[in-house]
């Protein structure tokens, strides 16, 4: 933690035209139950649609919200300023169109975020605490990865959520949001995070809470930064390309850059592959996945982008 840090949580929400989607997400931040110190940064990207702006207001009159604003630079230079702009030792971004979960037998053991910041406080060989994540909106249901994350399937291109609690100081020497990342950034941004603690000697553990605490929309019609049509081996690359050292050293190869990024993309999990990962972790959970997704792995869902 850096010198002077006050212990608390940092919700960072970047917005960019997000409309009503925002104050839901903000309502659903401030319903928490929080037992340490919180803010709510919500980094305006430009905004210039009505009801945005209207929800930017009402957010604004909340004690516990600050409104960062910048102009229009996308959604990771407006997660990056929000990270900048937090006031306590640890963050979690969240979407301004997702939610965490408010239901009582969910928040019964205590809140998401307080549950993180105590195992981080506790625990410095972990790099950061995650939760399960249950789609809303245009699709219902859990992600096909939920299921516990380490740092070995991180440099496999498992999926790393958006919802992940970290410390401010990890990300920042970290590097936080590659800008030239235009797609799978969170992934990018875990990496980042957990070679820059590499680089220190710090562990790399990572702590699931095994609940859905965070609620992911899925929408079938508004583009969505998962919509671009982005080369993943490129991304990849400039992943693997920042982050030689750590990936070389935890894959045990001495591979240029590129033939690299080729095996990490290469052992990117299939659909499959994480049902089975789920199943050995819950396998009732698994089946109930399978079900929801009408025993298909892809179609007729892909569309949506369901992860």
């Amino acid at each position: 933690m850096e010198p002077n840090t006050p212990e608390g949580i940092s919700f960072v929400v970047p917005c960019f035209n997000s409309g009503n989607y925002l104050e839901a997400a903000v309502e659903s931040l401030l319903q928490q139950p929080h037992a340490f110190p919180y803010e709510v940064v919500v980094v305006d990207d430009g905004s210039d649609d009505q009801p945005t702006l209207r929800a930017l207001s009402l957010c604004a009159g909340r004690a516990e919200v600050r409104i960062v604003r910048q102009e229009h630079s996308g959604h990771h230079a407006a997660r990056n300023a929000g990270i900048d702009a937090a006031r306590y030792a640890y963050v979690m971004q969240l979407d301004a169109d997702d939610r965490l979960a408010t239901a009582p037998e969910l928040l019964a053991a205590g809140s998401y975020p307080d549950r993180a910041v105590t195992l981080l406080k506790t625990h410095q060989q972990l790099a950061f605490v995650h939760t399960m994540s249950r789609m809303i909106g245009d699709f219902e249901g859990l992600t096909i990865s939920s299921y516990p994350c380490r740092e070995e399937l991180i440099l496999r291109k498992h999926h790393v959520p958006t919802s992940i609690v970290y410390r401010r100081d990890d990300a920042i020497r970290g590097g936080l949001y590659d800008p030239r990342v235009r797609k799978w950034g969170d992934w990018a941004f875990a990496v980042n995070l957990i070679a820059g603690r590499f680089r220190r000697g710090a562990a790399n553990n990572i702590v699931c809470i095994p609940a859905p605490m965070h609620e992911y929309r899925v929408h079938s019609r508004t583009r969505r930064v998962s919509d671009a049509d982005v080369s993943e081996f490129d991304m990849t690359l400039l992943v693997v390309e920042k982050n030689i050292d750590l990936f070389r050293a935890r894959l045990n190869r001495d591979d240029s850059a590129e033939d690299m990024a080729r095996e990490v993309l290469a052992s990117k999990p299939s659909r499959l592959i994480d049902l089975i990962r789920m199943a050995e972790f819950d396998v009732e959970q698994a089946l109930t996945v399978a079900s929801q997704r009408e025993f298909s792995l892809s179609s007729p869902f892909e569309g949506l982008g369901i992860p």
